[in-house]
């Protein structure tokens, strides 16, 4: 019973882990968004030229300058700043500015028009000879043709100090509108438009980021999840880097079809991707089928407006990308939540991240249809909000792949590492030590290869049982890493033996040593154990630079060494013979002057080997249990 109690609430105890260890990330990020907003409102909030602004929406698109500065100026009308124009196919927006600098001021001013999705501006203002110039601006053109190219519509003027002047603006979009005008110093307008591409930058640069991020990680991993994540992250990455102006400036400034389209055709591509995102990842297909068939439904329908948006006009290209974006949102909501029920913490990593994504996609559905101003909030507001749902949404993807990528971890390891000790199977360490054999043939690499034999571990388990054999195997793991380094592969490649490759050992003394310690360290009592059993250690040894031959006969002859050994001999370090073309026999140091145990090539065309050893056996300190 407590046992699934625990398991019950263990995704949310590790959900719980996952934020704090995010938090303090986005945390970072979201301080650093707001400074720089503070930043962009500080340098927006410079002083203002303007004096009068008044309005007249013309019902048709022939008006011309001359005639709205004469015949047409009784039909201005006062206009607040905040208003909504009531625009749309076949009108026109005249705004009449009467502005005046200060005296001392310079005379190079500038007047921004800070919502990137309007279709056409045109600034008019007299110069000294009388005539009108224009200045142009809008989707409808090509960035690259407008007065001053950039992220949205933005103008020059010229204010000689004390002197009232008479600019207007001419504006045409398809749909109802509302929007700032930014009339300062043109230095102080140029300090905002880099301050305004800090916190743009910081979040184009996350996405892409985490986009490149999980494409590797499903390339390693070849995990579709990382992938279909990879692709909404490019997908928002692209929409935020549109909507905000930034693609329009610098990767479509040719194309103004384009640039006028893209404002709807990517947000109604996003939310048909997110909404199969998120089918994917929250995986409700078994539980609530309905719902799963409605979500695939449902994105690929939106997908397929997507596609069919660029030749739509009028109301339904808006009740398409309002369409998108509520559905999008509300099944985002219904997955999320039946996630969250059944206790999936995906599901509360993802209601996490949509919460302040969900407010600005109503924010823009009821800035689509005119009822409040274009701002910040409908532009840099919704790229905050996605910059800081995407990380999120990563959460419950890692959420989501840790127990499988766990696992398929586990099953690999269990062709790579030994399920009992954890050292190297006897596959690997073969692998491992063909790599060690061919670096000391190609490149003369000093390497020794070492075959450990625990000799007494028949007996410890007919007198003390099995539980007690594998307790003693993982004794003789713990004294192997006393002389092994962690970089030297090591194997279990027989129920009681182990394999080694000690790199870096170029002589027998060096190699000895090392060995004596491992003797002397399984002939002493562990601290603490209930039942002293020492281990005694046979050790069959070979140094590659005296005897190069493949894995296999390398593993046999030092094999046929050890089974050479009495179990209660007073040598229990060996060594192979050198080859006779590297250099006559050396004596074993442990030998006491005695002929060295060797392997030696029998005459005749079998070509096998033959171990030999030289010297009596007698009892020693390893004595058998």
């Amino acid at each position: 019973m407590m046992r699934a109690t625990l398991s019950g609430r263990s995704p949310w105890i590790r959900f719980a882990s996952a934020w704090r260890a995010w938090s303090e990330i986005l945390g970072a990020a979201f301080l650093a968004f707001v400074l720089s907003l503070i930043l962009a409102g500080a340098a927006h909030s410079a002083q203002t030229a303007r004096q009068s602004l008044d309005g007249w929406i013309e019902n048709g698109t022939q008006a011309t300058i001359d005639q709205v500065s004469a015949a047409a100026a009784q039909r201005f009308k006062p206009v607040l700043p905040d208003a909504v124009h009531d625009l749309g196919p076949g009108k026109t927006l005249w705004l009449r500015l009467r502005l005046q600098a200060d005296p001392g001021d310079r005379p190079e001013w500038g007047l921004d028009l800070p919502v990137p999705l309007l279709d056409f501006v045109t600034l008019y203002e007299k110069g000294p000879d009388g005539k009108w110039s224009a200045q142009r601006a809008g989707d409808t053109l090509a960035v690259a043709s407008w007065s001053r190219p950039g992220r949205y519509a933005s103008f020059d003027l010229n204010l000689p100090p004390g002197v009232t002047r008479e600019v207007f603006l001419q504006v045409r979009h398809r749909d109802p509108i509302g929007f700032e005008l930014r009339i300062a110093p043109a230095s102080a307008l140029e300090q905002g438009r880099k301050i305004d591409y800090l916190p743009l930058g910081m979040i184009l640069g996350t996405l892409l980021l985490l986009t490149a991020w999980c494409l590797i990680q499903a390339g390693i991993h070849r995990d579709p999840v990382y992938a279909w994540y990879g692709l909404y992250a490019a997908a928002m990455t692209l929409t935020m880097a549109a909507v905000t102006g930034v693609a329009g400036q610098l990767f479509w400034n040719q194309s103004p079809f384009w640039a006028d389209r893209a404002q709807g055709v990517l947000p109604i591509a996003l939310s048909g991707i997110n909404i199969l995102f998120l089918r994917h990842l929250c995986s409700l297909a078994a539980r609530y089928p309905k719902v799963d068939r409605l979500a695939l439904g449902t994105g690929v329908l939106v997908l397929l407006m997507s596609a069919a948006y660029p030749w739509v006009e009028g109301w339904a290209s808006n009740a398409m990308v309002s369409f998108s974006l509520l559905a999008s949102l509300v099944l985002t909501f219904v997955l999320a939540g039946l996630a969250w029920r059944r206790g999936d913490p995906v599901g509360g990593w993802v209601l996490l991240a949509y919460a302040p994504l969900a407010l600005t996609i109503v924010v823009v559905v009821v800035r689509l249809y005119g009822w409040i101003t274009a701002s910040w909030l409908t532009f840099d507001a919704s790229a905050a909000a996605s910059a800081l749902a995407v990380p999120l949404l990563l959460g419950a993807l890692h959420a989501r792949s840790r127990d499988r990528h766990g696992v398929r971890t586990r099953v690999n390891k269990l062709t790579q590492q030994d399920a009992l000790t954890g050292l190297l199977s006897a596959m690997a360490f073969e692998e491992q030590l063909k790599g060690a054999v061919s670096g000391a043939i190609m490149r003369r690499e000093a390497a020794a290869v070492v075959v450990v034999e625990v000799v007494n571990l028949q007996a410890i388990r007919q007198a003390y049982g099995d539980e007690m054999a594998e307790q003693c195997l993982l004794r003789a793991v713990i004294k192997l890493h006393r002389v092994v380094r962690d970089s030297d592969p090591a194997g279990r490649i027989a129920p009681g033996r182990f394999g080694l490759v000690l790199e870096g050992v170029r002589s027998r003394a060096e190699l000895q040593e090392r060995m004596v310690r491992l003797l002397t360290a399984g002939l002493t009592p562990a601290r603490g154990a209930a039942l002293d059993i020492p281990l005694q250690f046979h050790l069959a040894c070979v140094l590659l630079s005296e005897r190069v031959m493949t894995p296999a006969l390398l593993l046999r002859d030092l094999d046929r060494l050890l089974a050479s050994m009495s179990p209660r001999t007073r040598r229990p370090i060996r060594f192979l013979d050198p080859d006779d073309s590297r250099g006559p026999t050396r004596n074993n140091p442990t030998d006491g002057g005695a002929p060295a145990g060797t392997v030696s090539s029998q005459s005749g065309s079998s070509g096998r080997s033959q171990g030999r050893s030289s010297g009596p056996d007698s009892a020693g300190p390893g004595a058998m249990v």
